[in-house]
């Protein structure tokens, strides 16, 4: 390694141990080297480009009113269509009962009988 391609920085220490131990002063230079610091650039906040506003605002739901009414049967429509029978079956069975217990609790609460 020669003294050219050395860090300044290097070479000044390296010449600094070599009068050390040679017994020799070091070279004075006239004036100490100053090195310039790098500018660091501070990140400034992210500007959103039109473009991705543009996305955003495509991405976002739309308000149900704005939604194209298809006519079409939704799932609500299909389960309710689907269950009908089994809801219509299960009150034929049980109605009956519930209305005359809940009828009974109702006379006896305002009769104080309970």
């Amino acid at each position: 390694m020669t003294r050219k391609t050395l860090d300044p920085n290097l070479a000044s220490i390296l010449d600094s141990i070599r009068a050390t131990v040679g017994g020799e002063a070091p070279p004075a230079s006239a004036e100490p080297e100053i090195e310039e610091e790098e500018e660091v650039a501070e990140p400034e906040a992210p500007v959103p480009a039109p473009r991705a506003k543009a996305t955003r605002k495509a991405a976002a739901p739309a308000p149900a009113a704005a939604l194209p009414q298809s006519g079409g049967r939704t799932v609500e429509d299909f389960l309710a269509e689907l269950i009908r029978p089994q809801v219509d079956a299960w009150l034929k069975a049980n109605l009956p009962e519930l209305i005359q217990k809940m009828a009974a609790d109702e006379i006896a609460r305002l009769t104080g009988r309970k």
